[in-house]
């Protein structure tokens, strides 16, 4: 799997968020759960000291007196039960049956011995505790219940209160509820943070990246690095320097294909003017002398080709030259050479033009043109047919050149525009830089170059189009 920036912020910042929310749930259903317990155990203690008050120890087991307002009430939802005895387990008011705590028991009563008419023992028995909180199950029900001790006036009495449940599970219900209503808006929180907050941290990425993406083939212009965040502006920078290194290493090998394509000129057009005058002799094939031409041609082309690659890779070249050129002009001058070659195979060469001028190259736009008609005069069979036009159009200037012949499958169409590259049913010898060199002049002069089939299905059709400096 790829890696994804996006992704691993996500793990980075999610697993932590929900790590936190779920804690901090815990932590709050916890601490809200002590509190409502606290709060109604409180209640509990309460009750049990409004009938602690109650108790006469003057008149023993007759002196409970409880009044309406003392009685321990219960709510529409939980019931109340109470109980009042003293440490031999006699019940003197409430619930006889309301269980005791299980300690209770093993405390016995301090003063049996002297119910019993007998000297206590000179170490009184453990009391029990002032008060205990405790759960316990009443007539088939969870309660939570309080134990209460007093000694008054020399008698222990234990108050005991419970309540059921109910009315402690309804408020913590609501406080789940509400917790839980919290932890799903934090989690939406996060969700939406994780969404929209780190496609918003990598938006000037991307920018980067739609900025790189549109750049030409040959665009090695460094990148501005206030633009970019600061944390990637090292990566930046070490891009910057390849850059630099390749726009330097793309220098040195224009400088080179030019200077080479130059020094071949000379002595290929010396050598085709010696040929030319060289008279073969009497023992000499002419084929040999004329295949020698042919071969000398083709090189003398290739080197033209090369110049004029390196001139059309050179935007300084382009800026310098450019002027306002005539293209009916410029097919005009070179037609009768193209109407050449095609009386040489019977090729039906034709001509469409209207007035169209641009600013541009007059030397690269001649070569432009002479590449795609060349290429169109080679492929086509003898008897065939190519056309040449020049519109102007709602999107700028089309030159279009349509043959007959062959034509170029669909699915090679990009790669014919790689150097030197030849279809492998290729009839005709070619060096393979017609097509990329004329893509490269039509990308200087803010153009492009699309190749489709021709009329019926047949042949192949190459459209250039060109922006309007009108």
């Amino acid at each position: 799997m790829p890696l994804s920036l996006r992704r691993k912020l996500a793990e980075t910042l999610g697993a932590p968020s929900v790590l936190l929310i779920v804690t901090a749930g815990a932590l709050a259903y916890g601490v809200s759960t002590s509190v409502v317990t606290t709060a109604y155990d409180q209640n509990l203690l309460n009750q049990a000291h409004r009938v602690l008050q109650q108790i006469d120890a003057a008149r023993g087991e007759q002196g409970v007196r409880l009044t309406t307002e003392t009685v321990p009430h219960a709510s529409a939802e939980t019931r109340v039960f109470f109980r009042i005895g003293n440490l031999r387990g006699k019940t003197l008011a409430g619930e006889p049956a309301l269980p005791l705590p299980d300690s209770i028991a093993s405390y016995g009563d301090p003063y049996s011995a002297l119910y019993a008419g007998a000297q206590p023992e000179p170490a009184a028995p453990p009391r029990p505790p002032q008060r205990m909180f405790y759960d316990a199950r009443y007539q088939d029900e969870p309660v939570r219940a309080l134990q209460l001790f007093r000694e008054i006036d020399g008698q222990g009495y234990l108050i005991t209160v419970a309540e059921t449940l109910e009315q402690r599970h309804g408020a913590m219900s609501q406080l789940l509820i509400g917790l839980l209503s919290v932890a799903v808006l934090a989690a939406a929180a996060a969700a939406l943070a994780v969404r929209f907050g780190i496609p918003s941290a990598l938006e000037p990425l991307e920018q980067l990246e739609r900025a790189l993406r549109a750049r030409g083939a040959n665009d090695l212009a460094p990148i501005d690095l206030n633009r970019v965040p600061r944390e990637v502006r090292e990566v930046v920078h070490a891009l910057n320097t390849l850059l630099a290194r390749q726009e330097e290493a793309n220098a040195a090998q224009h400088a080179f294909l030019q200077d080479a394509a130059h020094q071949l000129r000379t002595p290929l057009a010396s050598l085709q003017v010696q040929l030319g005058l060289l008279q073969p002799a009497a023992d000499t094939d002419p084929a040999v002398l004329e295949r020698l031409k042919r071969s000398v041609t083709r090189v003398t082309r290739l080197a033209n080709q090369l110049l004029s690659l390196a001139r059309a890779e050179a935007g300084e070249h382009l800026r310098a030259s450019a002027t306002q050129v005539d293209l009916a002009a410029l097919i005009d001058g070179a037609l009768d050479d193209w109407l050449v070659d095609a009386d040489a195979k019977s090729i039906d060469f034709g001509v469409e033009r209207a007035a169209a001028s641009l600013c541009g190259d007059p030397t690269l736009l001649r070569e432009l043109l002479a590449n795609l008609v060349d290429n169109a005069l080679k492929y086509t069979p003898a008897g065939g047919r190519v056309t040449l036009r020049c519109l102007h159009t709602d999107q700028g200037i089309v030159l279009e050149v349509e043959d007959n012949g062959p034509g170029i499958p669909a699915e090679a169409r990009d790669a014919v525009f790689a150097r030197f590259h030849r279809l492998p049913d290729a009839g005709s010898s070619g060096s393979g830089l017609g097509l990329p060199i004329a893509r490269e002049i039509a990308r200087r002069h803010g153009g492009r170059i699309e190749l489709s089939e021709g009329a019926e299905g047949r042949g192949t059709l190459a459209r250039v189009i060109l922006p309007d400096s009108h």
